[in-house]
């Protein structure tokens, strides 16, 4: 079932693109812009007038923190202890135990956020999307390898996609222009289309790999709206 994956030399400067773009957009990021872009739209959803305002900027900052920063520093101790052989995590067999750590913390952030009476209903159905996305990759990766990259921008799409469901083609300003949510979805969907193609690129999944991710990301954001509307 799963296809040989032949990892390149990635200290090749003809691979820095792809690193780059495979960086950008770390799945663990995916919450810290899936924020960015629902206070863009709707700043009044988190109880300001303006993504600058301090209590916005407190938001981001705890969201960053719980959802890359405390990950990044697990994973790295894990990989400290001898625990993974890598932080790329090229094997299935080394994702097992990163996987449940990151699902289980994402849980934890998911409760506490939605118990919270200032948190949005969208912020805690995308919370519960991304925990639904992670228990399915966790599932599929005891059979095979599935990329995180794209369940990752698979739930972002998802969630540009619902947003315009429900406020309609207005947009986020970035100071004189608004980037409109049909651009927007359209944005992502080619961002997605460029991080499948670095991790191609990058010799970490096939083909199937990819699209079982952008499957699995997209349908769980959808799987959870369930649950709030």
């Amino acid at each position: 079932m799963s296809a040989d994956i032949q990892v390149p030399e990635l200290s090749s400067s003809r691979h820095w693109p792809a690193l780059a773009i495979s960086g950008l957009f770390h799945p663990l990021l995916i919450p810290t812009y899936s924020f960015l872009i629902l206070a863009g739209v709707n700043p009044y959803l988190f109880g300001t007038s303006d993504l600058g305002e301090p209590k916005a900027m407190s938001h981001l900052i705890l969201i960053f923190l719980d959802t890359f920063v405390i990950p990044v520093i697990a994973v790295l101790i894990m990989a400290k202890l001898n625990m993974i052989n890598s932080v790329m995590m090229h094997e299935k067999s080394e994702r097992i135990g990163p996987l449940l750590l990151v699902m289980v913390l994402y849980f934890w952030i998911f409760w506490n956020f939605n118990k919270s009476s200032q948190t949005p209903t969208i912020f805690s159905s995308f919370l519960l999307g991304v925990v639904i996305a992670l228990i399915l990759v966790f599932v599929i990766n005891l059979v095979d390898k599935i990329s995180l990259h794209a369940t990752g921008m698979g739930g972002l799409l998802g969630v540009c996609i619902i947003m315009l469901g429900l406020f309609g083609p207005n947009g986020i300003a970035i100071g004189s222009l608004t980037l409109g949510l049909p651009l927007l979805v359209a944005t992502v969907l080619i961002i997605a289309g460029l991080v499948g193609s670095a991790r191609l690129a990058l010799g970490g999944h096939s083909p199937m790999q990819l699209y079982a991710g952008y499957m699995v990301g997209f349908v769980a954001q959808f799987v959870a709206l369930k649950f709030y509307f």
